[in-house]
């Protein structure tokens, strides 16, 4: 590691882009009505496709109304019967989000793209299994990542899995970005419920769809008694969350997170100035808003929109966000590939626990305590770490190449490893702990990516954040790409690793356990609290294939690891290094201690001082 504080402003920027590699193809395919897929919903008719892999399809259900004009900032509400038969044969358009390769938009050359109507869903069922009259099949109800601020459903198609697995596949948009989370003193008080205040209204919107899900599922095939949640990245993040949710009780049975985050944030963190004693976040809504009163001519500099905004009434404040367009909201916000660092998942109260989430799932009274799946990547930080020019370069201005390999690989492991420590072992070991429901653990560990010529993905992305969904959906073709990723050569053990892993999540969508996987043919995978193994390692035949391992990743390992660490060049570094680790990660500063930070030699450093702006 010898780039000294320099790789921090590569890691700060890095939590914040995505896949700029990555393409989605989007969905060509015209889907005709079809009448066989007629079915009544609480609030209308609607109809349906046949869809690929001898599935149905009901693209762009309304689960909710248009979060529109007044509605915008608001709790989602009941959608608006209609009496007609609605076709819903296409996906609506994403939330609204800046462009990029998450936005499932063939055109996104605007500066902003989709739309502020987008609460819908799809639903793929087996055709077999599809009427109400059938046997009821489990639900797996999907929330898309992006880090909460880009992203859509529509690159998830769920004809597959449903087909494969033989379970009902739901895939829900919710709002994105400050249009999802909004946490400001104006948007509270008079005229406001807690809902309306809470600033959680994308938490508030998967909640609803959920209780869609309660009331209509059964007339597609699902059983409403036993629906999992999975998500991955920010959908990890927020299938933890509506596991915190008492709003959400009852409305769900299983959980399954993907490189999620148990990470929520305190009042201050999301609306504070950045220079205040508890320094808000860059894009804070008092930042956002002095943004705002700028971009609209109000104010000449921050300075000046500062002064204007603390003179403002809440009423005032309240009047100028509504008049404000959405791309005026985003104008002047930027992220590598859209992606943007909202503040999100507020500790309202309400929607979110006011403590930490590790607390809560101390207490499985305070939280739905149900059987849950928690993994992560081997080399999670690597997908975006290959996107920085600090660490790859370039050649011939598109053939990457790292730079230092150390370096790339030091820094890969102690983001990688922290986003295990944190989002898997800490939260399973809390759970399992206190709950009479199991917790399953699992690391992903494939690595065969291509390597050709022009460069060796092994290296370069190993087993990078995100890689995994691909399995899930068994879908290398449509969504989300990477071109040269994946071969002729690793077809054989892409395609049995998918098999297996798609075994394991629809065994547990079954039973609550993954098992042996639903072949019944597969290593048995043993819960967290077992006193052996516990780890369950999901990786190709040519390394092992699944099996079970014991390596735990704490939180205690890591701080060890950095104090020790002989390649970090600098004071500066490692307290950076440090800081990054420990309080600016997703529930980092859960696990913060400054006396720790003081005995590293740091108490000259004011660790916010070593945050890099974004």
């Amino acid at each position: 590691m010898s780039k000294g504080i320099a790789i921090l402003a590569v890691v700060a920027a890095a939590v914040l882009v995505a896949y700029l590699w990555l393409s989605p193809a989007g969905d060509p395919v015209v889907r005709t009505a079809d009448p066989l897929t007629q079915r009544a919903t609480s609030a209308g008719p609607v109809v349906g496709a046949v869809d690929a892999d001898n599935t149905f399809a009901w693209l762009g259900i309304p689960f909710a109304a248009p979060p529109v004009g007044e509605l915008r900032w608001r709790a989602p509400q009941a959608v608006t019967p209609w009496e007609a038969v609605r076709e819903t044969v296409a996906f609506r358009e994403p939330c609204v989000q800046l462009p990029g390769p998450l936005d499932g938009l063939p055109d996104d050359s605007g500066a902003v793209v989709g739309s502020e109507d987008c609460l819908y869903l799809n639903i793929w069922t087996p055709r077999a299994h599809s009427s109400p009259d059938a046997g009821k099949l489990p639900v797996m109800f999907w929330i898309h990542g992006g880090g909460n601020t880009i992203g859509t459903a529509n690159t998830y198609p769920g004809n597959k899995l449903a087909a494969g697995e033989q379970v009902v596949v739901v895939t829900i948009n919710y709002r994105l970005g400050f249009f999802g989370w909004m946490s400001h003193p104006a948007l509270r008080g008079k005229g406001r419920d807690a809902l309306d205040a809470s600033g959680n209204y994308a938490n508030l919107d998967m909640i609803a769809a959920l209780q869609w899900v309660q009331d209509n599922i059964a007339n597609f095939g699902g059983d409403p008694d036993n629906v999992t949640i999975f998500g991955e990245s920010a959908g990890g993040r927020n299938v933890y969350g509506l596991m915190a949710s008492p709003l959400a009780r009852g409305l769900f049975h299983r959980a399954i997170a993907q490189s999620g985050s148990v990470g929520t944030t305190p009042r201050w963190r999301a609306e504070n100035f950045r220079d205040q004693p508890n320094p808000g976040m860059a894009l804070s809504s008092r930042e956002w808003l002095s943004l705002q009163l700028q971009n609209a001519g109000r104010a000449t500099d921050s300075d000046a929109a500062r002064a204007a905004q603390l003179l403002m009434s809440n009423a005032d404040v309240r009047t100028f966000m509504y008049s404000r367009s959405a791309e005026q909201v985003l104008e002047g916000v930027s992220g590598s590939a859209g992606m943007y660092a909202a503040p999100q998942s507020f500790r309202d109260g309400t929607v979110l626990p006011r403590e930490t989430l590790y607390r809560v799932f101390s207490d499985p009274q305070r939280y739905n305590s149900v059987p849950l799946i928690t993994g992560s990547n081997r080399d999670e930080m690597k997908l975006f770490l290959a996107q920085s020019p600090a660490f790859v370069e370039r050649k011939l201005g598109f053939i990457p190449q790292i730079r230092d390999p150390q370096a790339y690989h030091s820094l890969a492991a102690y983001l990688s490893d922290n986003w295990k420590a944190l989002a898997v072992d800490t939260t399973a070991d809390i759970i399992a702990a206190n709950s009479t429901q199991p917790v399953f653990a699992y690391r992903w560990d494939w690595d065969e990516g291509g390597n050709n010529l022009l460069v060796d993905y092994s290296e370069l992305l190993g087993a990078a954040h995100g890689l995994e969904v691909a399995y899930i959906f068994n879908d290398f073709d449509q969504g989300i790409s990477v071109p040269g990723l994946y071969n002729s050569d690793n077809i054989p053990g892409r395609d049995l690793l998918g098999a297996q892993m798609r075994s394991y999540w629809s065994e547990f969508a079954r039973n609550g356990a993954p098992g042996r996987g639903r072949s019944g043919a597969l290593p048995l995978w043993r819960p967290w609290s077992s006193p052996g193994p516990n780890l369950m390692v999901l990786d190709t035949a040519a390394d092992g294939g699944p099996h079970m391992v014991r390596e735990p990743m704490t939180v205690a390992m890591l701080k060890q690891r950095v104090a020790e660490d002989p390649d970090i060049p600098d004071l500066r570094t490692r307290c950076a290094l440090y800081v990054q680790l420990f309080l600016l990660a997703n529930s980092g500063a859960d696990v913060w201690n400054r006396k720790e930070y003081n005995a590293l030699g740091c108490a000259g450093f004011n660790p916010w001082s070593l945050e890099i702006p974004r």
